[in-house]
């Protein structure tokens, strides 16, 4: 069952690519894009160690 972090996580990396995907397709300035890219990366990344904190815990 996902803890409320997991879901937490998972949200705010949601709303992150929403955001990417606004900035993207109102072509929006160059330097909004990047920074909604920045966020994306940045929420993947802690998926990412969120996904690496539950493989430790399955060996």
């Amino acid at each position: 069952m996902p803890t409320d972090e997991t879901r937490r996580v998972l949200k705010v990396f949601g709303v992150a690519v929403t955001a990417f995907e606004d900035a993207v397709e109102k072509g929006a300035p160059a330097e909004e894009v990047r920074k909604a890219d920045t966020e994306v990366r940045s929420r993947l990344e802690e998926i990412t160690a969120l996904i690496d904190q539950l493989r430790a815990k399955e060996k």
